[in-house]
Protein backbone atom coordinates (compact mmCIF):
# COMPACT_ATOMS: atom_id res chain seq x y z
CA UNK A 1 0.00 0.00 0.00
CA UNK A 2 1.60 3.36 -0.72
CA UNK A 3 1.76 6.88 0.73
CA UNK A 4 0.46 9.50 -0.88
CA UNK A 5 -0.02 12.89 1.33
CA UNK A 6 -3.22 12.65 1.55
CA UNK A 7 -4.76 15.79 3.08
CA UNK A 8 -5.60 14.00 6.57
CA UNK A 9 -2.14 13.81 7.57
CA UNK A 10 -0.68 15.15 10.25
CA UNK A 11 2.61 16.43 9.86
CA UNK A 12 5.02 17.62 12.43
CA UNK A 13 7.52 20.22 11.45
CA UNK A 14 10.41 21.76 13.82
CA UNK A 15 12.12 24.15 12.31
CA UNK A 16 13.68 25.13 8.86
CA UNK A 17 16.69 22.94 7.23
CA UNK A 18 18.07 26.15 5.94
CA UNK A 19 17.73 28.32 9.26
CA UNK A 20 19.62 25.08 10.75
CA UNK A 21 22.28 24.91 8.79
CA UNK A 22 22.85 28.74 9.29
CA UNK A 23 22.39 28.92 13.09
CA UNK A 24 22.68 24.98 14.04
CA UNK A 25 24.30 26.38 17.86
CA UNK A 26 21.68 28.95 18.00
CA UNK A 27 18.07 26.42 17.29
CA UNK A 28 16.53 24.81 19.89
CA UNK A 29 15.03 21.77 18.20
CA UNK A 30 11.65 19.97 19.14
CA UNK A 31 11.92 16.06 18.64
CA UNK A 32 9.27 14.87 16.52
CA UNK A 33 8.07 12.57 19.62
CA UNK A 34 7.25 15.46 21.39
CA UNK A 35 4.24 15.99 19.28
CA UNK A 36 3.71 12.20 18.51
CA UNK A 37 3.04 12.24 22.43
CA UNK A 38 0.49 14.61 22.56
CA UNK A 39 -2.20 11.66 21.18
CA UNK A 40 0.12 8.72 21.89
CA UNK A 41 1.07 7.53 25.05
CA UNK A 42 4.83 6.36 24.88
CA UNK A 43 4.08 2.76 25.60
CA UNK A 44 1.02 0.54 26.16
CA UNK A 45 -0.23 0.62 22.46
CA UNK A 46 -0.35 -2.15 20.06
CA UNK A 47 2.19 -2.48 17.39
CA UNK A 48 0.20 -4.06 14.91
CA UNK A 49 2.81 -4.00 11.89
CA UNK A 50 6.26 -2.45 11.14
CA UNK A 51 8.17 -1.89 7.07
CA UNK A 52 9.57 0.38 4.93
CA UNK A 53 7.03 1.70 2.62
CA UNK A 54 6.95 0.28 -1.05
CA UNK A 55 9.82 3.11 -2.19
CA UNK A 56 11.96 2.53 0.48
CA UNK A 57 12.00 5.81 1.76
CA UNK A 58 10.02 6.23 4.46
CA UNK A 59 9.16 3.75 7.62
CA UNK A 60 5.87 3.12 8.63
CA UNK A 61 4.00 2.00 11.91
CA UNK A 62 0.51 0.62 12.18
CA UNK A 63 -0.42 1.32 16.13
CA UNK A 64 -3.53 0.42 18.00
CA UNK A 65 -4.26 2.93 20.84
CA UNK A 66 -7.18 2.66 23.62
CA UNK A 67 -5.57 5.28 26.64
CA UNK A 68 -4.39 8.46 24.56
CA UNK A 69 -6.16 11.10 23.41
CA UNK A 70 -7.26 10.05 20.21
CA UNK A 71 -7.96 6.00 20.80
CA UNK A 72 -7.73 4.30 17.08
CA UNK A 73 -5.70 2.92 14.37
CA UNK A 74 -2.96 5.34 13.11
CA UNK A 75 -0.33 5.05 10.27
CA UNK A 76 2.96 6.84 11.65
CA UNK A 77 4.90 8.06 9.09
CA UNK A 78 8.81 8.27 9.51
CA UNK A 79 10.10 10.27 6.66
CA UNK A 80 13.48 9.80 5.32
CA UNK A 81 14.61 7.03 7.27
CA UNK A 82 18.06 6.46 6.64
CA UNK A 83 18.49 3.49 9.10
CA UNK A 84 16.21 1.05 10.61
CA UNK A 85 17.98 -1.60 12.57
CA UNK A 86 15.52 -4.10 14.08
CA UNK A 87 16.38 -7.25 16.27
CA UNK A 88 14.03 -9.87 18.62
CA UNK A 89 13.38 -9.16 22.28
CA UNK A 90 12.10 -13.00 22.79
CA UNK A 91 14.90 -14.68 24.66
CA UNK A 92 17.10 -17.32 22.87
CA UNK A 93 15.22 -20.63 25.10
CA UNK A 94 11.79 -19.17 24.35
CA UNK A 95 12.36 -18.51 20.77
CA UNK A 96 13.38 -22.37 21.06
CA UNK A 97 10.16 -23.40 22.51
CA UNK A 98 8.64 -21.25 19.73
CA UNK A 99 10.05 -22.59 16.76
CA UNK A 100 7.36 -24.85 15.17
CA UNK A 101 4.76 -23.45 12.45
CA UNK A 102 2.03 -24.04 14.89
CA UNK A 103 2.96 -20.87 16.68
CA UNK A 104 3.04 -18.57 13.73
CA UNK A 105 -0.78 -19.17 13.76
CA UNK A 106 -2.98 -18.77 16.50
CA UNK A 107 -5.63 -20.96 15.60
CA UNK A 108 -3.46 -23.79 14.93
CA UNK A 109 -1.71 -23.11 18.08
CA UNK A 110 -5.05 -23.39 19.88
CA UNK A 111 -5.84 -26.49 18.21
CA UNK A 112 -2.81 -28.26 19.04
CA UNK A 113 -3.56 -27.42 22.91
CA UNK A 114 -1.60 -23.76 23.55
CA UNK A 115 1.84 -25.52 23.54
CA UNK A 116 4.29 -23.74 26.18
CA UNK A 117 6.33 -21.35 24.17
CA UNK A 118 6.09 -17.42 22.48
CA UNK A 119 2.45 -17.24 20.42
CA UNK A 120 4.20 -15.30 17.36
CA UNK A 121 0.19 -15.86 15.50
CA UNK A 122 -1.33 -13.29 18.07
CA UNK A 123 -0.23 -10.60 15.13
CA UNK A 124 0.76 -7.85 16.96
CA UNK A 125 3.04 -6.94 19.79
CA UNK A 126 2.85 -4.34 22.99
CA UNK A 127 4.96 -1.15 22.91
CA UNK A 128 6.65 -1.87 26.47
CA UNK A 129 8.64 0.20 27.32
CA UNK A 130 7.83 2.17 24.34
CA UNK A 131 9.45 4.86 22.44
CA UNK A 132 11.97 6.52 23.35
CA UNK A 133 13.69 9.99 22.29
CA UNK A 134 17.74 9.19 21.60
CA UNK A 135 18.77 12.63 22.73
CA UNK A 136 22.24 13.74 22.03
CA UNK A 137 22.74 10.92 19.07
CA UNK A 138 25.71 10.44 17.47
CA UNK A 139 24.30 8.60 14.45
CA UNK A 140 21.88 11.25 14.19
CA UNK A 141 23.97 14.11 14.53
CA UNK A 142 26.54 12.22 11.57
CA UNK A 143 23.45 11.69 9.02
CA UNK A 144 22.23 15.39 9.97
CA UNK A 145 25.32 16.73 8.58
CA UNK A 146 25.81 14.13 5.76
CA UNK A 147 22.74 15.56 4.20
CA UNK A 148 22.51 19.01 5.42
CA UNK A 149 18.82 18.40 7.05
CA UNK A 150 18.13 17.39 10.30
CA UNK A 151 17.61 14.22 11.46
CA UNK A 152 16.66 12.62 14.43
CA UNK A 153 17.05 9.14 16.20
CA UNK A 154 14.29 6.66 18.37
CA UNK A 155 13.96 3.35 19.94
CA UNK A 156 10.77 1.58 20.06
CA UNK A 157 10.54 -1.24 22.20
CA UNK A 158 7.81 -4.00 22.49
CA UNK A 159 7.21 -7.45 23.80
CA UNK A 160 8.56 -8.79 20.42
CA UNK A 161 11.51 -6.55 19.20
CA UNK A 162 13.62 -3.71 19.68
CA UNK A 163 13.26 -1.27 16.71
CA UNK A 164 15.92 2.27 15.63
CA UNK A 165 15.14 4.07 13.17
CA UNK A 166 17.08 7.61 12.27
CA UNK A 167 14.78 9.41 10.40
CA UNK A 168 14.03 13.28 9.43
CA UNK A 169 10.51 13.89 10.46
CA UNK A 170 7.22 12.11 11.71
CA UNK A 171 3.27 12.40 9.79
CA UNK A 172 0.43 10.13 10.99
CA UNK A 173 -2.82 9.89 10.23
CA UNK A 174 -6.02 7.99 12.27
CA UNK A 175 -7.55 5.02 9.81
CA UNK A 176 -9.92 3.44 11.96
CA UNK A 177 -11.60 3.44 15.16
CA UNK A 178 -11.09 0.14 15.78
CA UNK A 179 -9.01 -0.85 19.21
CA UNK A 180 -10.77 -3.86 20.25
CA UNK A 181 -6.66 -5.39 20.19
CA UNK A 182 -5.39 -3.77 22.50
CA UNK A 183 -8.17 -2.79 24.73
CA UNK A 184 -8.28 -6.74 25.69
CA UNK A 185 -4.75 -6.05 27.68
CA UNK A 186 -4.87 -2.59 28.72
CA UNK A 187 -7.53 -0.61 30.52
CA UNK A 188 -7.70 3.35 31.58
CA UNK A 189 -7.23 3.10 35.22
Amino acid sequence: MGFRQPSKWTRFRFTDDQALAKNRDKVALVNPLDELFKWLPESDFAVLAHHFAKHGRDYILLVEDCLGSNPGQHEILFTHCVKAACETRVRDEVWLKSWSDEFADYERWTSVGEPDGYVWGTNWSLAYPGFRAVLDSAQAAEWSRKLGKQMFETSLETDRFFLRLVFHSIRSRKTSEKHETISQVTHRL
